[in-house]
């Protein structure tokens, strides 16, 4: 039980908030699995091409340093003056590449240029989710070559420059089954260079997006919270689809199930996670593996007692884990607090899921998926599977795995999608067997 100290910490701090009749002291700090805090959308501040800087070192176990930019850049034209074989190309390098983010499209050791800011709470959160989601580093060699020879010289440059960096093994997620696509997609996604330096940004983006979605139809659902985690349904449409109120899996479990006012679940996620993140630093899943119920009974009858509310104390672990999420959720709904929370949702809603919402006026608002990140993810299910094309149901089976579900009517869009795209191979004329081949 020593790992459960946190919430003898927890207890005696609310002791001491009751002792001196301090309530509005009472923090919900809910850091450890949740990229964002209470700030307006101006402030929220998260760094992502530390994000970035940070997988590139584990996936290839290499680091610059503290290098940044313009370190980078000094260091290398420097290298190329002084050898009698480059020192002429020196302003060559510099216009082509290090003077603009050129570099950034022909090695992912760009990526590993850092800057000098001191990283930022929710920076360094979304870096550990990250990490969390990365379970080993690449087996393979990076390949280093450039696209002429100009480039190769360059690549190999930054590469002499680079240090060995030993892969942390001791990582944590909340969600294992995101973990194992994540690896996966992002090893499938290395194999094409190019299409990986293409495509990075994009992959981080969507899969911010799914871990955040996923997350909170795990803390936020009863049945789930304390089950080992799988892909919950969340529908989406195609960006050329039409959408109506009569679509009941994408009204039912699209948009609104997450960020409606009234019944959206993504407002309890802060709440929710900062009361878990008081009794343990372990996922809600992992907690009922231990018997503390007589502690979470205490610390819900003293939270309680710091806000004149009745606790009835319970006799099994989860109804008692329930009850102080409940209790928690009602603390914010009386308080101030309901403001801070607003927040969390909105930067959720207007920076992390913006690019997979569209606003279908009448009809109301739906997760969209627009062409690039449809592309991105039929290639990432396709390329790795050991096939060179798949039934365009078992691709369906892949966005499902990844947490993006379609109903049968964006599923004819998308089988019309890929007709026009020109990836689709049909082996009848009535069409019972469509296979999906890859873009890349």
């Amino acid at each position: 039980m020593g790992h459960f100290s946190i919430i003898e910490s927890s207890i005696s701090d609310v002791e001491k908030l009751i002792e001196n009749n301090n309530s509005s002291a009472y923090s919900n700090v809910a850091d450890q699995f949740l990229p964002i805090g209470p700030q307006t959308l101006k402030d929220h501040k998260l760094d992502w091409d530390r994000v970035y800087q940070s997988l590139i070192e584990d996936l290839f176990q290499l680091s610059l340093g503290k290098r940044d930019r313009d370190h980078l850049k000094e260091e290398v034209l420097d290298s190329f003056r002084n050898s009698r074989d480059t020192r002429e190309l020196v302003d060559v390098f510099d216009e082509l590449y290090l003077s603009s983010n050129a570099i950034n499209n022909i090695t992912p050791l760009a990526y590993l240029v850092g800057n000098k800011e001191t990283l930022t709470s929710r920076t360094k959160t979304m870096i550990n989710i990250v990490q969390g989601l990365l379970k080993s580093p690449l087996n393979e060699k990076m390949i280093s070559g450039g696209n002429n020879p100009l480039e190769s010289l360059l690549i190999e440059k930054i590469e002499g420059l680079c240090q060995n960096k030993t892969f942390n093994e001791d990582r944590l997620t909340y969600l294992p089954f995101l973990a194992d696509v994540f690896s996966k997609d992002i090893k499938t996604l290395i194999n094409s260079p190019s299409y990986f330096l293409s495509e990075l940004e994009s992959f981080i983006k969507l899969y911010a997006f799914l871990y955040l979605t996923q997350l909170t139809s795990h803390v936020c659902i009863p049945d789930s919270r304390y089950r080992i985690p799988q892909a919950k349904p969340l529908y989406f449409i195609l960006e050329t689809e039409r959408a109506s109120k009569e679509r009941h899996e994408c009204n039912q479990y699209g948009y609104d199930f997450l960020f409606s006012k009234t019944r959206g679940i993504a407002f309890n996620l802060f709440p929710y996670l900062g009361y878990l993140n008081r009794l343990s630093k372990k996922p809600s899943w992992e907690l009922v593996e231990y018997d503390f119920t007589y502690k979470v009974n205490e610390f819900n009858h003293t939270v309680a007692k710091l806000f004149d509310e009745v606790y009835q104390r319970e006799s099994q672990l989860q109804k008692a884990l329930n009850s102080g999420l409940t209790l928690q959720k009602q603390i914010f709904d009386k308080t101030d607090r309901k403001t801070a929370n607003k927040k969390v949702v909105a930067i959720f809603e207007k920076i992390f899921a913006a690019e997979f919402i569209t606003d279908r006026k009448a009809a109301g608002k739906y997760f969209v998926l627009n062409s690039n990140m449809l592309l991105l993810l039929t290639n990432l299910v396709i390329n790795g599977s050991s096939e060179s094309k798949l039934l365009i149901d078992d691709v369906i089976e892949g966005f499902k795995e990844r947490g993006i579900w379609l109903d049968i009517q964006s599923k004819k869009a998308l089988l019309k999608f890929y007709e026009n795209v020109g990836n689709i191979e049909k082996l009848s004329d009535s069409g019972d067997a469509v296979y999906v081949k890859t873009t890349i």
